[in-house]
């Protein structure tokens, strides 16, 4: 299932409201592909955009309260593809409870909250239903009644954010490795790389490994070797930690010694490729992708991904300000961020076609057409 369309409202009639939109003048969702770069100046809401992103897929998944949010009031209207099917969710919520929740199948209803109606699938009709106000309708899903909530919540559970400036769990470490066969992995957690991992050698065996050295090798990490090895410190044992046989070393790195940059790439391929090999429906969040890489490494490494998620199961939303970044990625790709007032808009293909092909004549950069503010030219 695809994410194509958001628009989101924060605190709405208050003085700290923030929404994220298109472009201004005719278009009041944000439309997404199967990738996406979201390119903008500092403080210009790249961070925040991926992160009401991920915090719709917590609450889809069950996996956050509204209580447990930053901002308790806001209102998300989601679109989403799913096959053939277009799929539609509108969530409001106020001080932590729900004022309206509904969804859409190809336009017909199937959730009403402020009706109190609910489709049951084995009686074919509508039911009054009633559930407690700071929790989804979601939550009490019934994949025999209300199978139609199964795509939602998966697509909440597989989602993966990562904070490619961050350390994306190079810190952690598992502490029995044969038992990570049994247990379930969070996808959107970047700390459980190491677990991925196991499991991904355990599920897709050699296929797994050999896609992941070919992949650091591709963007000039030359390895022969990645596996997990147990780790002690200072006499204690520090858990199973990943290990790398780079070519020109005669001993092994483990994943405390790579450099930051080495481990990030690491960490996102070893993700990137359990989603795709396992056939994991997913959308993938990147922030500040490139970070830490050196620009050779860094366009290889948008080059690579770009190649490996089209036509698959995968979305993928990235963010940047680094103009070699945005050099490297195609302006079909582009959504451009700018802040206004209390609103972030967005300028890209879908709402902005013309400017955008109108560029191509130019000459200039891809850089340019963000520096310049061509995309305004409306």
């Amino acid at each position: 299932m695809i994410l194509k369309t958001i628009k989101y409202c924060k605190n709405k009639g208050e003085k700290n409201e923030w929404s994220i939109r298109g472009n201004p003048v005719d278009d009041k969702y944000l439309d997404l592909e199967q990738i996406n770069l979201i390119v903008g100046r500092n403080a210009s809401g790249k961070t925040n955009t991926i992160q009401i992103i991920r915090e719709i897929a917590d609450l889809l998944a069950g996996d956050a309260k509204l209580s447990e949010l930053i901002y308790d009031t806001s209102t998300y209207e989601l679109g989403f593809e799913d096959g053939n099917d277009k799929v539609e969710y509108f969530l409001d919520f106020k001080n932590g409870r729900v004022i309206q929740e509904t969804l859409k199948i190809n336009e017909d209803k199937k959730l009403d909250r402020a009706e109190g109606k609910l489709f049951y699938a084995e009686l074919g009709k509508n039911l009054a239903f009633e559930t407690d106000k700071d929790s989804l309708a979601l939550a009490r899903r019934d994949s025999k009644q209300q199978p139609f909530f199964e795509s939602l919540y998966r697509w909440g559970k597989n989602l993966s954010h990562y904070k490619f400036g961050g350390k994306l769990g190079k810190n952690f470490a598992v502490k029995d490795a044969n038992g990570v066969s049994s247990e379930k992995v969070d996808l959107k957690d970047g700390n459980d790389v190491t677990k991925i991992f196991i499991k991904g050698e355990k599920l897709l065996h050699k296929k797994f490994v050999d896609s992941v050295i070919e992949d650091m090798k591709n963007i000039d990490y030359l390895v022969d070797e990645i596996d997990v090895m147990p780790l002690v410190l200072k006499s204690v044992p520090y858990g199973f930690v990943l290990k790398v046989q780079e070519t020109e070393l005669n001993s092994v790195t483990n994943q405390l010694d790579m450099s930051q940059g080495m481990f990030r790439a690491l960490s996102l391929l070893i993700q990137l490729n359990y989603s795709l090999l396992a056939k994991i429906p997913s959308c993938i969040l990147i922030d500040d992708i490139g970070e830490g890489l050196d620009y050779e490494r860094s366009k290889a490494l948008i080059d690579l991904i770009i190649e490996k998620v089209k036509d698959s199961s995968v979305q993928i939303i990235m963010t940047t300000n680094d103009r070699f970044v945005m050099n490297k990625i195609p302006l079909e790709y582009w959504s451009v961020i700018k802040r206004e007032r209390n609103m972030a808009v967005f300028y890209n293909y879908k709402n902005s076609q013309k400017i955008f092909d109108d560029f191509e004549f130019t000459g200039l950069d891809n850089f340019s057409f963000f520096s310049s503010n061509y995309y305004q030219e409306l």
